[in-house]
């Protein structure tokens, strides 16, 4: 119980200590802890030349509650990045063109980028591990994967 500055005793807490007090409802996929970023869903863009892998991880990351914007190769990706940068980058190592390293090396190597945390996608194992460290990324997502693995 909790007494008011009147004296009076009451069982509900002040609003400052309600759990969850004016916080916004959750994402559209009603995940209570999806990442906010300055009061919006984070936004993860996809990068990968397979079109129902980015269906795939598009619809994933969706209804995880975050912004998913999905190109289809490197180029396009670092465009996305110039118009509007994403709070993560997922992108898959083997696309034609600019490949995920080389678009791993250039968002590192930007000012205005080089924060975003850039996670590659491969079906390949330490051999891609070690060229993606060398290039800068965060973090691997090996093919094939669960949506808890992506989620975490």
């Amino acid at each position: 119980m909790i007494a008011s500055a009147s004296g009076d005793r009451t069982t509900t807490p002040p609003p400052h200590r309600r759990p969850n007090a004016g916080a916004p409802s959750p994402p559209r996929g009603g995940d209570p802890w999806a990442p906010v970023s300055a009061g919006r869903p984070a936004r993860i863009l996809i990068a990968d030349d397979d079109p129902h892998m980015r269906e795939l991880v598009t619809g994933l990351v969706g209804d995880l509650g975050y912004d998913a914007v999905a190109v289809s190769d490197g180029e396009a990706a670092l465009a996305a990045m110039a118009a509007q940068p994403p709070d993560l980058l997922l992108s898959d190592v083997a696309m034609p063109g600019l490949n995920g390293f080389e678009v791993c090396r250039r968002v590192k190597a930007d000012p205005a980028t080089r924060l975003i945390p850039v996670v590659l996608i491969t079906g390949i194992g330490d051999e891609h591990k070690i060229e993606g460290i060398e290039a800068g990324a965060d973090d691997f997502l090996g093919k094939p994967f669960s949506p808890g693995e992506l989620r975490a």
